[in-house]
């Protein structure tokens, strides 16, 4: 039977690989490389292949209307009706009077006229779309963004599903800023000493995954995720993995220097005592812990020394007043 540990970890990399693909977004691809292979493809009358690479563009852009009315006109030639009507709508639900939007509207006409007599067409997924929506912003408010039924999943049904919308934008914008404080907020607990599941730990990375997907970039994201995969790694005393990670976090932020504290520490804990010491005294040499470490290692070796070093620890070291 598998170890609660080794469920945890898969459990992981499943999320990981869910979220291989971004959503929303720069991550999604260039929007004008997209558009120009798409205008391309389309006047070489390859609209199949048209529609997919316009498609593409309304999730780098969703707020870009032209591409919107772009896709429902490849997706119409590519006898895609069902997608081009809904392109079509989605184009006039969000825009301006023009006369570009009048020439639209006839032919969204004439494309619904078609869709009502024509077979083999997809479902119409308009009332699915508003549960997903409905769901994903309920998930949203409260606070659930991992999971199977979670924020994230609704917002991933939506794309794969082929949801338009100007909207989309915005839903995910804040899927990604939730997904980040979620994350940051298990990392400011963390950093208080406040013992938190392994598992809990370990959620940040796809936190941070999701909020790629979506177009939200945290600059600290990477020292973060391997600092709490260290903490995790810690609380199951795996000493040597965990060290090993609070060192890549260190590197990645050297400024807080918690990282490089708690480096040393997974070092004692491990029992390497003097490696511990030489790594608190090279990244944290002022730090009032490295004093104590220092002492009580002299004191375990020799009693004069651990004396004298008692009595600096005591009467030199200025550790912070009390609050």
């Amino acid at each position: 039977m598998a170890s609660k540990r080794a469920l945890v970890v898969i459990a992981v990399l499943l999320s990981s690989l869910v979220s291989a693909e971004p959503l929303v977004g720069a991550g999604v691809g260039n929007a004008d490389a997209l558009i120009s292979e798409a205008s391309r493809l389309y006047n070489k009358k390859q609209h199949v292949k048209a529609v997919d690479l316009y498609l593409k563009a309304t999730r780098v852009s969703p707020t870009t209307l032209a591409t919107y009315l772009q896709l429902a006109r490849s997706s119409v030639l590519a006898k895609q009706l069902q997608r081009g009507c809904y392109a079509y709508r989605v184009y006039l639900k969000a825009s301006p009077d023009t006369p570009e939007r009048k020439k639209a509207s006839a032919e969204s006409d004439q494309c619904e006229r078609q869709l009502k007599n024509a077979k083999g067409q997809p479902p119409d997924l308009s009332q699915k779309y508003v549960e997903t929506r409905a769901a994903f912003f309920a998930q949203l408010d409260k606070g659930v963004v991992l999971g199977p039924t979670g924020a994230s999943e609704e917002l991933r049904t939506l794309v794969k599903d082929g949801f338009l919308g100007v909207e989309l934008a915005d839903m995910a914008q804040k899927l990604g800023s939730a997904a980040v404080a979620e994350a940051e907020g298990i990392h400011k607990r963390a950093l208080a000493n406040e013992k938190l599941p392994s598992e809990q730990l370990r959620s940040a990375r796809p936190l941070f995954q999701i909020a790629a997907d979506c177009g939200v970039i945290a600059g600290n994201s990477g020292g973060v995720t391997a600092f709490l995969d260290g903490l995790a790694e810690f609380t199951e005393k795996d000493f040597k993995r965990a060290t090993q990670l609070f060192g890549e976090a260190a590197k990645l932020d050297a400024a807080n220097k918690e990282y490089a504290f708690y480096r040393g520490l997974s070092l004692y804990q491990a029992g390497d005592k003097l490696a511990a010491l030489k790594a608190l005294e090279t990244d944290l040499k002022d730090d009032p812990r490295t004093a104590v470490l220092r002492t009580a290692l002299a004191l375990g070796n020799s009693p004069e020394v651990g004396a004298s070093e008692l009595e600096r620890l005591l009467f030199t070291t200025r550790f912070p007043a009390e609050k």
